[in-house]
């Protein structure tokens, strides 16, 4: 390539491969690593030596080598056209401040192996962080014309059309993956013989696509739905505006038969800033938009008439919205709960439920039980068996058993779906969690949500344990990943109401990415974040708002910006992953070149204007 100055350069496309391939191949990545476990990873996962990740690891991978290969690019384009042709840009310093916060949360992590690569399933360590940025820095440097635009919005849409077929068979009925070819397309040759046993969490009906789960899909569809559908309204050519027509509605499918909440919030946010926008073209050209609006409720009734699940889903988001407005929703449920409190001090223990209460005391190999009052319950011992049956019709649902389990004495409480497991020794009682292991009861930290805990799919649990954790990371965070380090998961009480009687439930983030930001790397990196994000957005509303839209750019442009828009208002309820994480930072910076592009042209425009 010979160096050309003085105009917009017009280089190769092959300089846009790596973004090229993160935009379409990467989201589609799905195939079994089996990742080893050691130190803190094992400590707070399920109790697994081994992480059989089919959805993050290779992705994870895929995303570092793609961001070496476009810093490579990058320089490339430097020594062909000049460092000059590095745009000078005011996000590069929110940018910076961002990854020097995830580099000082990472070398000041009390985990530091989970920091660099991430947590089990989730892989979303340091590493990729840094690479995040990187990504949006060549993004906004390498799209520099409409041809740029073009091809990265046409790699966008190849994955996304094959992610959407994937996701309508699935909602069907008819799951790729589940098939002889698709479990054997991802697994390895040393697990071809596992196949046949390859047990899939997903239920029936239900879209995850090659996303790993319904929310990211929700995600997702928040960005290309919104994209595709201003891009048809926007689009003049026949032929054109027929193919894009179809491919939206096919988003609109999988934005719709997901079922993600998060994802339905986000992509009807992108809407009302989209008719906010375009509201003088929307009224010109009116047709158009009221007929995809039609389509889109007839839609939604093919696809309630196919699944009930959508309608169970829309009514719950109802329901959320009014609870968390002040409604009544789940309030007090947890008065309800089974499982009231759990008290343990040395060799005496209280178990408080929903109906009576019932106190246990060690005195060397004996145990007596008591009401609440103190009063002793009379009971039989099996000593062949180990059961016990308290001799009291208050406590007649009890089952309990005393016995030696790895030559520790244990007593386990079952009533109903509450069960635990207690172990017995040196005049102390402890609790044992579900891998065996004693756990301390301590107090848990919590703001807000009170009686509104399983406000979307409990989120409203995970988010007023989550918020108190925010004090400890003004500067800096726990560390990228560290999230199920630092939450409290012996809150039983909590987790039994939250999670149905599950109260061994890992809670491994916070369903909320601009939670998950500010602990994981501190308070002033979430504002760097927000920072370039609102600077982005009023930029872009400026541009936008009642544009003519006479160029491909601003055409795109517009696009872009309501479906980062989308990703944005979705990432209130789910967290950055790496299946989608991508996608939104090369919009982004999609996003911000494209401003850059239009804002150079109208100063232009003004300087001919003036002379």
């Amino acid at each position: 390539m010979e160096k050309r100055e003085g105009r917009v350069p017009d280089y190769n496309w092959y300089l846009l491969v790596p973004l090229i391939f993160l935009l379409s191949v990467v989201p589609l990545i799905v195939y079994l690593k089996v990742v080893p476990l050691s130190g803190a990873s094992f400590e707070f996962w399920t109790g697994q030596k081994e992480n059989l990740d089919f959805f993050s690891y290779y992705k994870m991978v895929s995303i570092i080598i793609c961001c070496i290969i476009s810093i490579l690019s990058l320089a490339l384009f430097s020594m062909s056209y000049g460092l000059d042709k590095i745009k000078i840009s005011v996000y590069y310093i929110p940018m910076a401040i961002y990854a020097f916060f995830v580099i000082l949360s990472t070398e000041f992590s009390q985990y530091t192996d989970i920091s660099l690569t991430g947590f089990p399933d989730r892989y979303e360590g340091m590493y990729i962080l840094l690479a995040y940025m990187v990504i949006l820095f060549v993004t906004i440097n390498l799209v520099n014309n409409e041809e740029n635009l073009k091809v990265l919005i046409g790699a966008l849409f190849t994955g996304a059309l094959i992610i959407g077929i994937i996701g309508v068979f699935q909602y069907l009925g008819y799951d790729f993956f589940k098939s002889a070819f698709g479990k054997n397309l991802i697994l390895p040759a040393a697990y071809k013989q596992i196949a046949d046993k390859l047990q899939f969490q997903f239920s029936k009906g239900m879209i995850y696509a090659t996303l790993y789960h319904l929310d990211y899909v929700g995600s997702y569809m928040a960005m290309l739905f919104p994209l595709s559908f201003t891009m048809f309204l926007l689009t003049k050519r026949g032929w054109m505006k027929v193919l894009i027509a179809a491919f939206s509605l096919l988003m609109a499918v999988n934005w719709l038969g997901c079922t993600s909440r998060a994802g339905i919030l986000g992509g009807v946010l992108a809407l009302v800033i989209l008719m906010i926008m375009m509201n003088r073209y929307i009224i010109k050209n009116w047709k158009y938009f009221i007929g995809g609006i039609v389509i889109l409720c007839l839609i939604l009734v093919g696809l309630n008439s196919i699944s009930k699940d959508l309608s169970s889903r829309m009514h719950n988001l109802i329901s959320d919205v009014v609870n968390i407005s002040g409604g009544s929703g789940n309030d007090g449920g947890q008065s309800k709960s089974l499982l009231q409190g759990l008290d343990i001090k040395g060799n005496q223990a209280t178990l408080v439920t929903s109906t009576e209460t019932l106190k246990f005391e060690l005195n060397g190999s004996n145990i007596t039980f008591q009401d609440k009052d103190n009063h002793p319950i009379p009971f039989q011992a099996d000593k062949s068996t180990g059961k016990i049956q308290l001799q009291d019709n208050l406590y007649k649902d009890y089952q309990i058993t005393a016995g030696k389990y790895n030559n520790m004495s244990e007593l386990q409480i079952v009533k109903g779906i509450l069960k635990l497991n207690f172990s017995l020794g040196n005049s102390k009682i402890s609790l044992l969690d579900s891998r065996g292991r004693v756990v301390n009861i301590q107090p848990v930290a919590r703001w807000g949500f009170q009686g509104k805990e399983l406000l979307g799919s409990s989120r409203g649990y995970i988010w007023s344990r989550s918020i108190p954790l925010l004090k400890d990371t003004i500067f800096i965070g726990h560390g990228p990943d560290t999230f199920a380090a630092y939450f409290p998961q012996n809150d039983f009480v909590g987790k039994f109401y939250a999670y149905f009687g599950d109260m061994w439930q890992l809670v491994d983030k916070p369903h909320d990415f601009y939670l998950q930001v500010g602990i994981n790397t501190g308070i002033i990196s979430l504002l760097a974040l927000l920072s370039i994000f609102i600077f982005y957005i009023i930029r872009s509303a400026k541009l936008y708002f009642r544009n003519d839209y006479e160029d491909f750019a601003s055409r795109a442009g517009v696009g872009v910006f309501v479906a980062v828009c989308g990703y944005l208002g979705a990432a209130f309820f789910n967290d950055s992953v790496v299946s989608v994480a991508p996608v939104f930072w090369i919009l982004l910076g999609l996003g911000i070149s494209i401003n850059y592009m239009l804002e150079q042209k109208n100063l232009k425009s003004r300087k001919v204007a003036v002379k």
